[in-house]
Formats: structure tokens, sequence, C-alpha cells
């Protein structure tokens, strides 16, 4: 038996989604843990064009049981309309499980993070719109709805009624905005409920078997580490946790029963929020990827813009070691990804933040306080680029020497090795050099970065 937590190891757009196609085919189950309904990537293949928030791409293996833990917080309309979106394309639903234990994102919930932003100024992390901060709010205070209260109707009705009463109340007098209609409610959120029925289920007996029958189980996050609710840049970070600690938590299972961490790396940063970003690029450094980005997004590829948030919140940073090896030690990293090489391909020079300046002093660890990480000064380790494509390539030994050399280098100053190297979207496009399921040997990661 294996069991592998495969994390994004940035600010998210790391491009993690295929290797959940490709890690399934080793799979019996795949469970996203954790956060939901954040923008992804475009999935093109043989069965269509899908845009799926909350399902992860192992659907599509219809010998895989794909699950949406407990730890998620779903939108049932979107949810609902995902589902029917596979289903009239030719995808089999019959593996798909809901957890019946996970939170949903009421009408209410939107409405309360517009001016709960427009008061507080909160800053743009997650999704906006989505009403996923107030859903996580909700569960945190105990009066959330979930998924498993959709198909117990007077339950449903009995726990609505009331949340809505309180919530009608902030909606009128603090906010001005006008009451939401309790029936109406009522009867959209059970329509979802009669769509979903045969697809909810207590998910965590699917886990215990598979973990009984010895069979190897892929454990997805939602996001990047870097937004980790508790040891991310706070209060720049998301609502959830999308850690390998988080794991067990939004599956259901123990963690003594995970033996692999896949961290995905993007070889260049990508933010789309607000926050401080040491090695954020200057306007005239990040251009070759803005165009990059919108090329790709032509072909059908990764997103030039994001259609909530808007371009202007995307910036672009050189790889992050300082970050990387904190996200390593954080989750305790068997393995690395590297990503979205071809994006550097035309650079003549390469940079690799080793350290930080903060005042007088070199650190190598990553501030947990925002006031040090502010002041915070990158301190650049210059590679010559490689000038040539590395687009498609599926043998390592092809990759331009001074490619290799990049690559290497991030695993050393990490201190954990890179086992899979992707040269783009499709998954034929994936070097793997070590089969990251077998790969349990952390002991650099623990070394001394003073």
């Amino acid at each position: 038996m294996s069991v592998m937590a495969l994390i994004g190891g940035q600010w998210g757009e790391e491009g993690k989604g295929k290797f959940i196609e490709i890690l399934a085919e080793q799979a019996k189950v795949v469970v996203r843990y954790s956060g939901g309904g954040h923008i992804r990537q475009p999935i093109i293949n043989e069965q269509g064009r899908f845009n799926l928030q909350f399902i992860p791409r192992s659907i599509f293996n219809n010998k895989v049981i794909t699950i949406l833990g407990a730890g998620m917080v779903l939108d049932p309309k979107r949810v609902v309309e995902e589902m029917e979106a596979l289903a009239s394309n030719g995808v089999n639903l019959k593996r798909l499980f809901i957890s019946e234990q996970s939170h949903l994102i009421m009408p209410y919930h939107p409405l309360f993070e517009e001016q709960e932003r427009r008061v507080y100024g909160t800053p743009i992390i997650d999704t906006l719109g989505s009403g996923l901060g107030p859903a996580y709010a909700d569960k945190v205070s105990r009066i959330g709805i979930r998924v498993g209260d959709l198909i117990q109707e007077e339950q449903f009705l009995s726990r609505l009624s009331k949340t809505l009463t309180v919530k009608n109340d902030i909606l009128t007098k603090v906010y001005k905005q006008e009451p939401l209609n309790l029936r109406e409610i009522y009867q959209q959120y059970l329509s979802y409920g009669r769509a979903m029925r045969e697809r909810i289920f207590d998910t965590r007996l699917i886990l215990q078997k598979a973990v009984e029958d010895n069979h190897t189980i892929i454990l997805e996050s939602d996001q990047g580490s870097m937004l980790d609710l508790d040891f991310g840049s706070y209060p720049y970070v998301s609502n959830a946790s999308p850690t390998v600690g988080a794991a067990c938590i939004g599956c259901g299972l123990p963690p003594t029963v995970i033996k692999a961490s896949l961290g995905v790396f993007s070889a260049y940063i990508v933010r789309s929020q607000t926050g401080p970003f040491p090695t954020e690029m200057t306007k005239e450094e990040g251009s070759p990827l803005v165009s990059f980005r919108s090329q790709d997004n032509s072909r059908g590829g990764r997103r030039a813009t994001n259609p909530i948030t808007g371009e202007k919140y995307r910036r672009y940073g050189w790889f992050d070691t300082v970050a990387a090896r904190f996200v390593a030690q954080l989750n305790g990293l068997t393995s690395l990804a590297i990503t979205n090489l071809d994006a550097l391909d035309t650079f003549k020079t390469v940079k690799i933040c080793t350290e930080y300046q903060v005042y007088d002093t070199n650190v190598r660890r990553f501030p947990s306080d925002i006031a040090t990480l502010k002041v915070a000064t990158p301190v650049y380790e210059e590679l010559p680029g490689w000038e040539s494509p590395t687009a498609h390539i599926k043998n390592y030994e092809e990759l331009p020497i001074n490619c290799q050399n990049f690559i290497k280098r991030i695993g050393m100053l990490v201190g954990v090795n890179v086992d899979i190297v992707s040269t783009g979207p499709d998954q034929k496009d994936t070097i793997v050099l070590r089969d990251p399921l077998r790969a349990v040997n952390i002991s650099r990661v623990m070394g001394n970065y003073g």
C-alpha cells in the first residue's frame, strides 16, 4: 500500500493537476481533501473541454474512485453543473463520491464576502465572490450546512431557517441589503441534493477499506502550501490548510498511513494575490512570462488571466528556495516535481533565490512574521539560461545541459530530489526520474539551514 499526499509548493498555479491523472494510473482512490472552487486550467482531452473547479482530474480514469473529501467546501450548483457536463460527454460518474461531511457554500456567503471585503478591506486571496471565507467561518462557528443535510429534508429546513433568520438580520440591518427568501433557497438546494444523492456517502468507509486492502491512495490539496492558514504569510493566506498535515483531517485517514509526499513547484513563481513576495520580478523581467502565458492560453493551455480577479493581481517571481525549503520541511516532502520550464526558454540568465537579506543579516529560513517578510530582500544565484526549446521533451538527457543544471541546483538547495519534470500540459510531456510513490528518503530536508 502507498498513500501519497500531492501538494502545490508555492502560492498556487504550479500546474499540479496533470500529476493527479498520471499518479491515478497507479491508484485505487484519489481524494481532494481541502478548499474548493478555485480557478483552474481548462482540461482538453478526447472527451471534450472541461472547466473543473471541484472534481479532480482522476474522474477521467474509470478504474479510480474519486472523492470530494470532508475538508472541502462545495458550491453545490457548480458541482452539479460539473457532473452534468461530464456525464453529457460520456464520463462515468459511478466512481465519484462526495463526503456527506463536506460543507456547503450557501447563497448568503458570497453576499457576506462582498460586504466584509468592502468594510474590512481584506486581501484578495481566494476566488473573489465565491463565498469561501464566510462558509469556512460558519463551519468553525458550528452553524455550517453540510452535504449530508441536503438529503435529510426536515433537518435541512430546521438548520437553514434558524441560520437564515440571523443572516437576514445582518444583511438588512448592518449591510442594508435585501433579505434572502427561505423557500427559494430550500427548494433550490433540495434539487442539488437530489442530483447528488447517489454520490453522497460516508467516504471514510471507502478509504478505510482501501487501506485494509493495501491499495494506493492519492490525497490532493487545493491551492499552494504557501497560502496555508496557519503557516502562510498571514493575513495574506487562504481559508484552508493546503498542506500534508491537513490531508488526514480533510479525508478521514490516520497520519501514519502517509508514506510519500510530492510537492509541485513551478520553475518560476506565479502569485495571483496581494501580499509580500520577496522574489517578485520587475515588469521588464516578467514581460516574457506575460507573453508566454498569453500564447499558451491561445493553445488551450494555462490561463493568461484570472476571469474573477483579473490580470492586475497576477505577479511573477524567480524561484525561491528559501520558501521552497520551508515548504519541504513543513510538509515532509519526499519528492519534487518541476513544471513550466519552457516559460524560461528565452531567458539568457535565470535566477534562484538562495537566502534573504534582512537589514544587515542574511537568513535562510522563511520568516514567520509579516513585518520581517516585507523587508526581506532576495539574494540571488545567477545561472546561464538554456535559450533553446524544452517543450514536449520526454527524455531528461535531451534537456539542454543548462536546464539540467537548473533542475539539479533546485533539488540541492531545497534538499529534496526532483523526481518529475514536466515539459508541457499533456500527460505525455512528463519526465519521471524516480517513482514518487516509492520515494521516502527525506534525510536532507531536515538539515541546518541557519
